[in-house]
């Protein structure tokens, strides 16, 4: 292998780091299609709809079981910020610094490592602009690059070991 780079704006890292674990692993040309698209804008700060599908507990539970430990102790870090209905927002060196991650580079890696759990597993995607979509298991603003988890889906991971 050789090593590459590119730019990638701020606002989309996680998704490249999703892709990019997608290319790696040649996901996405083996399943053929990508993840269901549910096209309702979603909302930041709520959890997505599949949490309410009959079989939301077994597929949080795939989930959780097939991350890494770096993702857990990353999950983790984020259901830590949720208070009742408030979630605390981190940046990536707060991130850093509560997962004890080397770098802000090897936690957006550990973040596309779960992305690709995601992807393989199928999970659904919501619009939340126009052509551009994101699963959140976890929330970002892209422009801030700040990240969240709802309480619905901290409560879910919760209920599943995490």
């Amino acid at each position: 292998m050789i090593n590459v780079t590119v730019p990638v704006p701020d606002d989309r890292i996680d998704e490249f780091y999703t892709r990019f674990a997608d290319f790696l692993t040649d996901n996405a040309s083996r399943r053929g299609a990508t993840s269901e698209v549910r096209t309702e804008l979603h909302t930041i700060g709520r959890g997505p709809d599949w949490l309410a599908d009959p079989d939301a507990k077994e597929r949080a539970a795939r989930l959780w079981h097939d991350l890494t430990e770096p993702g857990c102790e990353l999950l983790r870090a984020l259901i830590a910020g949720v208070e009742g209905n408030t979630t605390r927002t981190y940046s990536p060196h707060d991130l850093v610094e509560a997962t004890g991650a080397k770098s802000t580079q090897s936690l957006a890696g550990t973040f596309g490592g779960i992305g690709q759990v995601i992807s393989t597993q199928q999970f659904p995607v919501y619009e939340y602009a126009p052509g551009r979509t994101w699963h959140f298991i976890w929330d970002w603003e892209p422009k801030k690059r700040l990240y969240s988890i709802s309480p619905e889906m901290a409560a879910m991971l919760q209920s599943v070991g995490a």
